[in-house]
């Protein structure tokens, strides 16, 4: 059973244009936006995140135009400075600073960035301020395929994650670094089948206990740094940083795949060899921009596929 939450605060939240709530909270690859045990039905989200270390439910809905509606529940009543961290993390999880507009002004002219945007407008690519979830989530995706990292996380989340009860509905939230860092690796490695990849987890939770750091202290630091910031983290290298930080497009041998074939045409025999020209032709042809231009081709591959010759959806 989870931890039954009660109504704690209705806050309403104003975003600016353009604005998609269902493409920005439940996007269409099916990345998940805060934790994967969160439940969207009907225009609706029901998912939660950690407050100065406590659990807290969310219910998300939109309002009208571009507002949001979001309803909070705790197991105690949350003070004037945790309403003020939950109002400013909802926005900028949701992508509020986000300049959407200078990125659909620089995609006019480029034929891929001009369908991704004309079919995805809207879509803000925002996050929680959720650290551990992202190095986690970086760290079950290294040399496995995208169902054996979702089959890993979703033991991650059944053996240790924070279960949450509020509005009819039960969300499974990270665990948190302090949970996992008392979790024996053997345990790890064995109960969540994680192979190798227990030491580095088990590794990463007690750095992160030891030498706590958020996503907003990473997002004030130029990109240098805050790479070298996030590489200490054991088991952080420099593509898993780029799942991490959004600030780069984090090429690997699926997605070398994909890009190859988008922007050059070929599709490439030995794809992690191709990676260091990859990411060069995305860095010349996008610039700043390459993550967002990423992640809206990510999302919208289907639809890309009928106009490109695309061989690896997933």
């Amino acid at each position: 059973m989870g931890k039954k939450l009660e109504r704690a605060a209705d806050l309403e939240l104003e975003m600016p244009e353009p604005f998609d709530f269902s493409m920005t909270v439940a996007k269409p690859a099916g990345w998940y936006w805060s934790t994967p045990g969160e439940v969207f039905e009907d225009g609706t989200m029901w998912t939660g995140l950690y407050i100065a270390g406590r659990p807290v439910g969310l219910r998300l809905s939109p309002g009208g135009g571009t507002t949001v509606s979001a309803r909070a529940f705790a197991a105690l009543a949350l003070e004037v400075e945790a309403l003020e961290e939950l109002r400013s993390t909802l926005e900028s999880g949701l992508g509020k600073d986000i300049d959407l507009e200078g990125f659909y002004r620089f995609a006019e002219g480029d034929p891929v960035l001009e369908m991704v945007v004309r079919d995805r407008y809207g879509m803000r690519i925002g996050r929680l301020d959720e650290l551990f979830g992202r190095v986690i989530l970086a760290i079950l995706l290294q040399m496995a395929q995208m169902g054996r990292s979702g089959q890993m996380m979703q033991a991650v989340l059944e053996l240790y994650g924070t279960r949450i009860r509020f509005d009819g509905r039960e969300v499974v939230l990270w665990p948190t670094p302090r949970r996992l860092s008392r979790v024996e690796e053997s345990e790890l490695r064995e109960k969540a089948n994680l192979g190798y990849r227990a030491k580095r987890l088990s590794a990463a939770a007690r750095h992160l206990v030891e030498r706590p750091v958020s996503m907003r202290e990473l997002d004030a630091m130029d990109d240098e740094a805050a790479v070298a910031r996030v590489m200490e983290i054991p088991g952080i290298g420099p593509y898993a940083a780029g799942i991490v930080l959004g600030r780069y497009a984090p090429i690997d041998a699926w997605s070398v795949i994909v890009m190859s074939e988008l922007l050059l045409g070929v599709t490439p025999d030995k794809p992690r060899q191709e990676i260091e020209n990859i990411n060069k032709v995305v860095s010349a042809r996008w610039g700043k921009w390459s993550w967002m231009a990423f992640a809206y081709i990510l999302n919208d591959l289907e639809n890309l596929q009928k106009f490109y010759r695309i061989t690896r959806l997933s």
